[in-house]
């Protein structure tokens, strides 16, 4: 279990270069908590246009923003649980 911890670690972070690119780094951490709250905030607003589109009687585009809210879910668990592996394994 801990080398699986220790591969998140060693991961490095999508849209974050440099020297410190990995999980485990600060400015890995950093880049993650970023990530997660940006999936949070896409998620609020593509649920509320869905809303609206559905309000609206036009449930084709209703669903197109539900999906991607969806898809922002996803996202913020991967940001999540990749930065809770990468902690976990510094703290090792």
């Amino acid at each position: 279990m801990a080398r699986h911890s220790r591969d998140a670690a060693d991961r490095s972070v999508p849209g974050f270069g440099g020297p410190n690119n990995r999980a485990g780094s600060a400015d890995g951490q950093s880049a993650l908590r970023l990530h997660a709250v940006i999936a949070v905030i896409a998620f609020v607003l593509c649920a509320f246009v869905s809303g609206i589109f559905f309000s609206m009687g036009t449930p084709v585009l209703g669903v197109i923003f539900a999906v991607i809210a969806l898809a922002c879910l996803g996202v913020l668990g991967w940001a999540v649980r990749l930065h809770r592996r990468a902690a976990a394994a510094r703290d090792e």
